[in-house]
């Protein structure tokens, strides 16, 4: 970084804002401030000194500066009204007195002549002391630095220079240090010195009291400048590898796959890479330039993704149709945003995706999609005629099935009221018969005996046989309807058939009844008939040496359970008994019998022995008796177990 060495003053440094008797009334000094305040205090210096000497003093500043200064004057003691009255304190306004010589921004010399000319000469007029002196205080040209119009400000230091030539006065100019903060700054400061007779530094430094102290100030500078160079020097580094990065992102964008534009606060476009002239079919130099919306096929699908943009929301995948050079459409997904700056809008970053192969598929899979959805109504209407026809068969089987239900019922009314019959028959007229025959046999016998011997053996042997047949004859009929289960009713009636039972097959069965009372007719005879066929299967089938019968109430219902302890039934089967009921014609009468009564029919079975479990509603006027836990239940995860209803 260079220094360039100027003058303060025509007699060296300055170590405080200049007095109008100090200073040459030639001069031209400028003050550079921090704070306001510090400003004021010089200006109270510079133009109370003036007045109180009798001399003039011009200020050319701001309302806030004019108004601040006037008040720390009078503080002083100085009467401001009365010098404004002799016409030795002249106080403008800056923005006012410049709008009078500026010309489409730039100050016109004659102009600014016609208009300085008129008050130094009025000042100095006013003047006490006889010899002209006048203290001008300008601001204008930092008014015009602040509102970016640097050279404007030059040239009207320059202006003041030269109307020096005319006029007698020493003229302060001030600028606030915040002006020149950066280096750019540098040469700009150079030449606003390089315009001033004296350079007058921040308070900070005029503030210092001896040379000691200026020195050490002065290397302190010094040191901040070296620092500052070395900066400057690293900032240039990083701004050559911004740059290269910059050229790099720029090739990358250039030669990516997806387009990719800018697009200025005019709604022209600025740039866009390969990818997306080539996707529309344009050059750069036709598209360069031109308006974004012309190139939307929907004027309003514009104005809606432009809207997006200046209300700062990023826009992702928003759907469009861009017009191409040969006139076709390209569908596209667009992904944007903007650029500010100080409130400002930049340009667009704007990333285009081409979809228009993508929406045409789309587009097929929509149109499969509603021939799919008119054959599948098609198919679904079908398929509704052929589930009306279905269940109006499903109504007529139901009837069907309901009238084979009635007539399987009263089929097992007529066998059981057969059985019935038969057993009377047989117990009354058979039985007699065969009773007669016995009687009659006995009395030949003993006739016989007394004649013949062998007679009476062959009588004796024949009378033996018809007993044998008269026994199994009413052990046939008790079995076909056992007389005791209207007489002395169910309990009675299954211990005799148990008993009878065990005799004739050997198989040890264990009976355990709740007292249930007397049930209905036909629900005793139904559970009757279940008990006799499940030992008739236990004996057949099973190989089991004994069985258990538990016969219980539970929650309304009357429980039948009937358990062995044999080789059980196959898997097959028994899949096969839940699915239709075959085989067996014993489980296809139990099945019966139980739905007659909307009872349950369960079937367990494992290598371990089959359980069946009869559930059936007790009649309404049976009484419940409370529920029987039964013991040793079979665990129905490990088993089949099939119900039947």
């Amino acid at each position: 970084m260079s220094i360039s060495k100027f003058p303060i003053s025509d007699g060296g440094a300055l170590s405080s804002p200049l007095s109008a008797k100090q200073a040459d009334q030639h001069s031209h000094v400028v003050q550079f401030y921090g704070e306001d305040e510090s400003l004021l205090d010089a200006l109270t210096r510079f133009t109370g000194g003036a007045i109180g000497a009798g001399d003039a003093a011009i200020v050319v500043a701001s309302s806030a500066h004019r108004e601040g200064l006037a008040r720390k004057l009078k503080a002083r003691g100085l009467d401001i009204t009365r010098a404004t009255n002799e016409g030795r304190y002249i106080s403008l306004d800056a923005v006012e007195t410049l709008s009078k010589f500026m010309v489409e921004g730039w100050p016109d010399a004659a102009r600014f002549e016609e208009v300085i000319s008129p008050i130094i000469t009025r000042g100095a007029a006013a003047a006490d002391t006889g010899e002209g002196s006048v203290a001008i205080f300008g601001e204008m040209v930092a008014i015009l630095w602040a509102e970016g119009k640097f050279e404007a400000a030059i040239q009207v230091e320059q202006l003041w220079n030269d109307i020096r030539q005319k006029h007698t006065f020493s003229l302060l100019c001030a600028y606030p240090i915040s002006f020149f903060n950066r280096t750019e700054h540098e040469e700009a400061f150079l030449r606003i010195c390089g315009g001033h007779s004296g350079v007058i530094p921040m308070e900070d430094y005029t503030g210092l009291m001896n040379e000691e102290h200026r020195l050490l100030n002065i290397s302190h500078l010094q040191q901040k400048a070296q620092s500052l160079e070395t900066e400057r020097l690293e900032r240039q580094e990083a701004q050559k590898a911004l740059r290269i990065r910059d050229a790099e992102l720029a090739d990358f964008l250039e030669n990516a796959l997806e387009g990719v534009q800018q697009t200025g606060p005019d709604q022209k476009i600025l740039w866009a890479n390969r990818a997306l002239l080539k996707l529309l079919g344009y050059s750069a130099t036709e598209y360069f330039g031109q308006r974004l919306a012309g190139f939307f096929a929907d004027k309003r699908s514009f104005e809606d993704f432009w809207a997006m943009l200046m209300r700062r929301e990023e826009v992702y995948d928003y759907p469009a149709d861009l017009k191409c050079k040969d006139g076709s459409i390209k569908r596209v997904l667009i992904h944007s945003n903007g650029l500010w700056e100080n409130e400002k809008f930049l340009h667009t970053r704007t990333f285009i995706r081409d979809i228009t192969e993508r929406s045409e598929m789309e587009q097929d899979l929509r149109i499969a999609r509603d021939q799919l959805e008119v054959r599948v109504n098609e198919r679904t209407a079908e398929l509704r005629r052929k589930n009306d026809q279905v269940l109006r068969q499903s109504e007529v089987l139901d009837m069907t099935n309901q009238g084979l239900r009635e007539l399987s019922a009263r089929l097992m009314q007529v066998q059981d009221e057969e059985r019935r019959r038969i057993a009377r028959d047989l117990h009354d007229s058979t039985g007699q018969s065969l009773a007669l025959l016995s009687m009659n046999l006995s009395v030949l016998e003993m006739e016989a005996g007394r004649t013949s011997p062998d007679l009476a053996k062959g009588l004796s042997e024949n009378a033996a046989i018809v007993r044998q047949i008269s026994t199994e004859l009413r052990t046939l009929s008790y079995l076909l309807h056992p007389p005791l289960l209207e007489e002395m009713g169910l309990d009675s009636a299954l211990r005799w058939y148990i008993d009878g039972f065990g005799q004739r097959s050997g198989i040890e069965v264990r009976f355990e009844q709740r007292d249930l009372g007397r049930l209905s007719r036909n629900l005793e005879l139904t559970i009757f008939r279940v008990v006799q066929e499940c030992l008739t299967n236990v004996h057949r089938h099973s190989g089991s040496s004994t069985a258990s019968i538990r016969l219980y109430p539970s929650s309304g219902d009357v429980i039948l359970e009937v358990e062995d302890e044999g080789k059980g039934i196959a898997p097959a089967v028994l899949a096969k008994i839940a699915s239709s009921g075959a085989p067996g014609v014993g489980l296809r009468g139990m099945r019966e019998r139980v739905k007659d009564f909307e009872g349950e029919l369960e079937i367990a079975s494992h290598e371990k022995g089959t359980k069946i479990r009869v559930s059936l509603p007790l009649s309404p006027e049976a009484p419940e008796g409370e529920s029987l836990e039964a013991p040793n239940e079979i665990d129905r995860s490990r088993v089949g177990l099939w119900p039947f209803r």
